[in-house]
């Protein structure tokens, strides 16, 4: 009887065991949701870093000891880098409905403005394709080197806007990578966009995150990235 109970304790202890191991390995193993890749580490990582939401458009940087939090680390280093025009509509068309991919700067589906902002803006190629809403989607690439002049001249460009009406610009506007930036004006194709790993930047100063949304740093100071795709 003495050996029964003894295994039968060595036993329990080994299913005590083992259930441990299973919880501390599905707490870095949890389904990739909406929130996209890296949000199913949130059960471990949580319990040291916190989450940043409702943060006002204040600057480039966090306040938070240690700089950035767990979430904005993944949100910025999961930014996509195409490293060509080409290239990013490519990308693109993994995640929506891009066709007709064109890089010829004489294609009539540009908008004859964009052009003379290119410069100002740090872009270097443009691209364009039609998206399943009718509409344009439109690439412009900048390279890493380029995107913070991007990002300067959007918000200049917004500030001007707000001046005159303070919700300008107030769910963002462009969805960027490291070196690309896309706009689509079809609310489908922007949902779509949310799986990609881009992120929205805002620049609008009234702007405040709701619910789930998470921010991240942007590279200029009054704006923050976003994994907000509603319209």
């Amino acid at each position: 009887m003495t050996r029964a109970l003894a295994a039968a304790v060595a036993a329990a202890a080994m299913v005590v065991s083992l259930a441990g191991c299973d919880d501390k390995d599905q707490a870095g193993t949890s389904p990739v949701g909406r929130e996209r890749a890296g949000e199913d580490r949130a059960g471990e990582d949580q319990a040291d870093e916190s989450v940043v939401t409702g943060q006002r458009n204040g600057g480039a940087t966090s306040d938070l000891p240690g700089g950035l939090t767990t979430r904005q680390k993944l949100m910025l280093d999961n930014l996509p880098e195409s490293g060509a025009v080409m290239a990013a509509g490519e990308y693109l068309q993994r995640f929506t409905t891009c066709e007709r991919y064109s890089i010829d700067p004489a294609d009539t589906r540009y908008y004859p403005m964009d052009e003379e902002f290119d410069e100002s803006w740090g872009v270097r190629f443009r691209g364009t394709c039609d998206d399943a809403g009718d509409s344009y989607i439109r690439v412009f690439w900048t390279g890493t080197d380029g995107m913070k002049t991007f990002q300067e001249a959007y918000r200049a460009d917004i500030a001007e806007r707000v001046k005159k009406s303070p919700s300008a610009g107030i769910d963002g506007g462009f969805a960027i990578g490291r070196d690309f930036a896309v706009i689509a004006p079809d609310p489908d194709t922007v949902r779509q966009l949310s799986s990609s790993f881009l992120l929205v930047l805002n620049c609008n100063p009234n702007f405040e995150p709701v619910g789930d949304t998470s921010t991240a740093p942007a590279q200029v100071d009054g704006c923050v990235l976003t994994d907000d795709f509603t319209d």
